[in-house]
């Protein structure tokens, strides 16, 4: 992969073979049972992405053919949003948001400055959509996997500058370090490598196959008992006459079950 030195931003990694993505290839991607639909309209939009944001096809293409998943997880999501999304916030590493979205939406854009509207409403309300959201979450992750050493680096830095050590000089004589670059280097560290105070986990479980066993047991105990109170009522019961139900439960199987009836 090459490397290409932006305005300003997240540097950006271009690689260095295109998707080749065809009508086929992209419906092949396409969550299973996803009623997302793909037409060659759609394949022409791909293909004129470098066109319209002057980013690089293929670092365009590889980013809209790994997030193809996320079709699948909200309604009413199209192509089409994938590939605005894609392109937006792709523009935002090197711009601002209202330039991203005026790139991404050009012809809406132009509509609301000749009358004079302003867009800021709207760049804020598509940068707070799930999909934009959750492509920006992802996104992150690979940026900081990719500079995951500089970051230790850095960290390495102001902890050898916290300590009062500061390398060396052209002569190899210790460079000093004032008392206020040490202090702002451990606040630095501080800021950084701030103690975690609350943690949420949400966890997701599932039953074993024990409890199932079991639950499913419980079913046929509630399906055995009505149908005991049934039987009761055809020979003539009535319903308060049905007192008590008796279940003997021995190493958490149900071994039997009765109706009693009690004489008033």
């Amino acid at each position: 992969m090459a490397k290409i030195k932006p305005e300003a931003g997240i540097p950006l990694v271009i690689p260095k073979s295109p998707q080749n993505i065809t009508k086929k290839k992209l419906e092949s991607m396409l969550p299973r049972g996803s009623s997302v639909t793909v037409t060659e309209k759609n394949i022409e939009d791909i293909a004129d992405m470098e066109l319209t944001t002057d980013l690089p096809q293929n670092l365009l293409e590889e980013e809209f053919m790994s997030y193809t998943h996320l079709l699948g997880q909200k309604k009413n999501l199209s192509v089409d949003h994938l590939i605005n999304a894609i392109k937006f916030c792709n523009l935002k590493r090197t711009k601002s948001n209202r330039d991203s979205w005026s790139i991404t939406f050009p012809a809406k854009s132009d509509e609301l400055k000749a009358l004079g509207k302003p867009i800021d409403n709207h760049v804020a309300m598509y940068n707070g959509t799930w999909l934009v959201k959750e492509l920006d979450k992802s996104m992150a992750m690979v940026v900081g996997l990719q500079y995951a050493g500089a970051f230790h680096q850095a960290m390495n830095v102001n902890i050898n500058m916290m300590k009062g050590n500061g390398g060396v000089d052209h002569e190899g004589e210790p460079i000093a370090v004032s008392a206020m670059v040490r202090h702002l280097a451990a606040k630095t560290i501080l800021e950084i490598a701030k103690p975690i105070e609350d943690i949420n986990v949400n966890l997701v479980t599932s039953k074993s196959d024990a409890e199932v066993e079991l639950q499913e047991k419980q079913v046929d105990v509630l399906e055995q008992i009505l149908a005991n109170q049934q039987a009761e009522f055809k020979k003539g019961a009535k319903p308060i006459d049905v007192q008590k139900i008796h279940a003997r439960v021995a190493s958490n199987s149900i071994d039997a079950i009765d109706a009693e009836l009690e004489d008033m």
